[in-house]
């Protein structure tokens, strides 16, 4: 029997968006792992002790958090909530928003990512004046934490020959498509060209040959292509020293090959709020945590 009990999160409102993590959680019934579940709404609302009373009665667990995406304060209420019932989770607020927001481990990458810049709050004007330091478009712009690559001709590439026009409408766009998630400010990246996957595609869709690598107390334990695609990961161990450089117990970071050769990390994670890929068998994960 595990040490660790599963906390998985998730909003009442039905989402379009499939989780998996019913998957997740017929796989730690299958392993012997406890796993509750919790409503996120009292969580964002500023009251996750309301959350936290349909657990069972405190005995000293340590939780793994397995959910939808929180801010750095949400988390933080959520952790120490944990604490006052006498329990605590396994990330900790600082490792939480050292693999969420990207201009707390992007120096911690160093040339194994993109050249990139970014600001605090929503001032176009100067995303646009630090963006001119990576040299000219194109560009990826986002915000701390997420971008809206659903709309990416619209919200977050901006393309080679593009002036403050251009630049300010795809800014703009991203501030929409994000809401009130909008997360502290905007980042810009230089733009690399992946390597597509032959036989995946086409003229209408560029499949790209990314991974997504789980991280478990320092040691790299799973990985598999980020869409549910033929591609095999050439060496993962180039990766391990990512559970070196980065201090969160549980994260996982999306790695992709380079059109002229190479890999370069496009970001990191935290790992409870990481969806597993299609061809990652929970279980496999979980086994780790189990030890």
């Amino acid at each position: 029997m595990s040490d660790v009990t599963i906390l998985f999160g998730r909003p009442h409102a039905p989402q379009f968006a499939e989780d998996r993590f019913e998957i997740e959680a017929l796989a730690a019934e299958e392993l012997g792992i406890e796993a509750y579940a919790i409503p996120l709404d009292p969580v964002v609302n500023g009251e996750p002790e309301r959350a936290l009373r349909r657990l069972p009665r405190a005995r000293g667990r340590r939780w793994l958090y397995r959910g939808w995406m929180l801010s750095e304060e949400e988390y933080s209420a959520l952790f120490e909530a944990m604490q006052d019932r006498g329990e605590e989770l396994v990330v900790d607020p600082e490792s939480f928003a050292e693999a969420t927001y990207m201009p707390n481990y992007v120096p911690l990458l160093g040339d194994w990512t993109a050249p990139t810049r970014w600001t605090e709050g929503e001032d176009i004007r100067e995303a646009w004046e630090v963006a001119l330091e990576l040299g000219p478009p194109p560009w990826i712009v986002k915000d701390h934490v997420k971008s809206a690559k659903e709309r990416w001709y619209r919200a977050c590439f901006v393309p080679e020959g593009s002036g403050f026009e251009d630049f300010a409408e795809v800014c703009d766009q991203l501030l929409q498509v994000r809401g009130d998630r909008f997360e502290r400010g905007f980042v810009v990246r230089k733009y690399l060209e992946l390597a597509t996957l032959p036989g995946w595609s086409s003229e209408k869709r560029r499949v790209t040959d990314e991974h997504r690598l789980v991280f478990w107390e320092g040691r790299l334990v799973a990985h598999a292509p980020y869409l549910d695609v033929e591609s095999e990961l050439s060496n993962p161990g180039q990766f391990e020293f990512l559970g070196q450089v980065l201090g969160s117990p549980f994260f996982t970071a999306d790695v992709a090959r380079l059109a002229g050769g190479g890999y370069t990390v496009i970001e990191i994670n935290d790992g409870g709020s990481s969806v597993l890929p299609e061809q990652l068998d929970p279980r496999d994960l979980y086994r780790v945590v189990a030890v």
